[in-house]
């Protein structure tokens, strides 16, 4: 009798550390997720022009192409961040919020994703260099974001023209030393860029 009640007691101490070791285990794993929030405020463009944009997937330069937020210690040194992340991956997000600026501003009749089936008049291309926390200065932080974007005109039967390229690079300095605030200054440095991409293609589109 005595050896069951000391075998139970042995059981439930084993338990009890068991569910402890998994409470422990979910706290030092708990990540948290974040999205760029790039917004577009002004009015739309009244512009004449009746063309389609087709926007294709930005690529990425692969150091810079995982959830992990990055951060830039040192002249040649990185370190990524496993405890946060973006939500999804970040050339995915910037595409979209891109297309959605685009579709907002009025430059174009339409805006379209890759899949789209509608013949398009236009296309834009772009690839993200740069997408970062500079923290070598720890006194004076900055976020840092660098896209190449190229816009082509789609001609049937013929070699797209282009239009437009050039390399858009936006750094802001961080509030806060934290991943939020990390993430609030790239999502300005996205706004900078988009906006200075906006104004470089009115007039660029007939």
């Amino acid at each position: 009798m005595t050896r069951r009640i000391f075998s139970c007691l042995c059981l439930g101490i084993y338990v009890w550390l068991a569910m402890l070791s998994g409470c422990s285990s979910q706290q030092a794993y708990n990540k948290k997720y974040y999205m760029l929030s790039a917004t577009r405020e002004k009015e739309s463009i009244k512009d004449e022009n009746d063309g389609i944009l087709e926007v294709r997937h930005f690529t990425i330069d692969s150091a810079f192409s995982d959830k992990g937020l990055v951060y830039r210690i040192g002249e040649f040194e990185y370190e990524t961040d496993f405890y946060n992340e973006f939500l999804v991956s970040p050339s995915a997000m910037i595409t979209e919020k891109a297309r959605t600026w685009l579709s907002e501003s009025g430059l174009f009749k339409r805006v379209l994703d890759s899949g789209s089936q509608v013949d398009s008049t236009h296309l834009i291309e772009a690839n993200i260099t740069e997408l970062y926390g500079d923290f070598r200065d720890k006194s004076s932080p900055r976020a840092v974001m660098e896209i190449r974007i190229f816009l082509l005109k789609i001609n049937p039967g013929k070699d797209p023209f282009f239009v437009h390229g050039k390399t858009y690079i936006s750094t802001v300095g961080v509030d806060s030393k934290s991943p939020e605030g990390l993430v609030n200054a790239l999502g300005q440095c996205l706004e900078e860029i988009l906006s200075s991409l906006e104004k470089d293609l009115v007039g660029k589109l007939s």
